[in-house]
């Protein structure tokens, strides 16, 4: 019993010891571990600290803000865009001889994007000033207009005009606008050119020589043509303040020959072709056949009167090619007149049309008259007819017919009566 006891006691004393050890080694493991972090910890707290004594040491370099010119400035925004420039319109910083780069901007919108500053400002007063500077490649010119002395609330005006209005352009960028744009045009669109006083003055003066035009078809002439006829011919009307015959026969010219118009070449046709016939010279004449080269009845038409009338042998020979490609033929190598005379007016002698030289190029030669016509026939008018047909007609001249009927000009109405002279009356 005291050996057990004893064997007992000598097991406790050794697991004791057993675990004191173990204690011993841990303990010494936990302060090892913690030493090493708090050595770690504080090498990153000494680079931390360190970095941040550089950071705050550190000295900046003094920024320079760049200073542009004038001229800068007006270059770059040549080639901004619309909406650029709109925004460019808040920019207050300060340029050269008080200009504010804001001032560059509507500049530029108003001399590169036709934007309508008058308008917009309600015809405030505005100071002018003509700017000019080089494009960006350094060698074109270029002048625009800055508006000096306007402030916040003007800007602020512009701005607003900018956002409310659908098409903020002049007449001018109208016009572009129009012949950028694909048919069929914008109806608002359209709305604001028959506003413009340009479009008005034509159509106006068309309107009172022809009965009924469209205003899509003078827009479609008027397109045709170029922004500088319309403004020739808008400003001439606003100087004489009167919208006369010749004017209005001068526009239509103008359009066919100069702006290749088809819409003018027909409205000539179909309402002014005596004229055509009577007054163009011999340019103007084979100009004008040559818009009709892609309507073959009416350049046969033409060509044969040409090639009958009182023109030029240049003029009779152009009509002559005219009139053999409109029926797939070439014109011979050697090129006769009476040759063609029989080809294609077999019903003419030569006698009838040939001019004597010794005649005097103002006397008309009149051809074998025909029997049944009294003295004074009565001649109704019919739609779309001219006094130059019915003196073709009656063979007598206009100025015959005009005469005897106390008209002051080749306008007919319609329904009227007209007396015809005797032919020999024009002797």
């Amino acid at each position: 019993m005291h050996i057990a006891e004893k064997t007992n006691l000598s097991m406790d004393k050794s697991l004791e010891q057993h675990w004191m050890q173990r204690a011993r080694f841990l303990t010494q493991a936990l302060i090892l571990s913690g030493t090493l972090n708090i050595g770690f910890l504080s090498t990153c707290i000494y680079f931390v600290l360190k970095d941040k004594q550089s950071a705050i040491s550190y000295e900046f370099p003094v920024e320079v803000k760049q200073q542009f010119t004038n001229e800068q400035v007006l270059r770059a925004y040549s080639q901004a865009s619309f909406q650029d420039l709109l925004l460019r319109l808040e920019s207050k910083e300060k340029m050269e001889e008080g200009c504010i780069r804001r001032d560059f901007a509507l500049a530029c919108l108003a001399a590169f994007h036709h934007f309508p500053v008058e308008k917009a400002l309600g015809g405030a007063l505005l100071q002018k000033r003509i700017v000019s500077f080089h494009l960006l490649d350094g060698k074109t010119a270029v002048e625009v207009t800055l508006f000096a002395g306007l402030k916040d609330e003007h800007f602020e005006a512009l701005l607003q005009f900018a956002k409310t209005e659908r098409w903020p352009f002049t007449s001018k960028g109208l016009f572009f606008t129009l012949c950028q744009s694909a048919f069929p045009w914008d109806s608002s669109l359209l709305d604001a050119f028959y506003c413009t006083p340009e479009f008005h003055s034509i159509y106006s003066l068309l309107q009172k020589y022809i009965s009924y035009v469209p205003k899509p078809l003078v827009v479609v002439m008027l397109k045709e043509g170029s922004w500088s006829l319309l403004e020739r011919f808008s400003e001439k009307l606003r100087e004489q303040q009167s919208y006369d015959v010749e004017t209005y026969r001068n526009c239509l010219v103008a359009y066919t020959l100069e702006g290749s118009s088809k819409i003018a070449a027909d409205l000539l046709w179909r309402h002014e072709l005596d004229y055509v016939l009577k007054r163009f010279d011999d340019e103007q004449i084979l100009a004008f056949l040559q818009c009709q080269k892609d309507q073959k009845e009416r350049a046969q038409f033409l060509a044969k009167e040409l090639f009958l009338s009182l023109r030029s042998d240049a003029v009779r020979q152009k009509a002559a090619e005219v009139l053999y490609a409109s029926v797939a033929e070439e014109l011979p190598a050697s090129y006769d007149y009476r040759t063609v005379l029989q080809r294609f007016c077999p019903e003419k002698t030569v006698e009838e049309v040939v001019i004597v030289q010794e005649i005097a190029p103002s006397v008309v030669i009149i051809p074998t008259e025909e029997k049944g016509l009294s003295k004074n026939n009565v001649h109704r008018i019919q739609e779309g007819e001219s006094l130059w047909k019915i003196s073709r007609k009656y063979k007598v001249s206009v100025e015959s017919i005009m005469k005897l009927n106390h008209l002051e000009s080749d306008r007919l109405r319609s329904g009227r009566e007209l007396q015809i002279p005797e032919k020999n009356s024009l002797k």
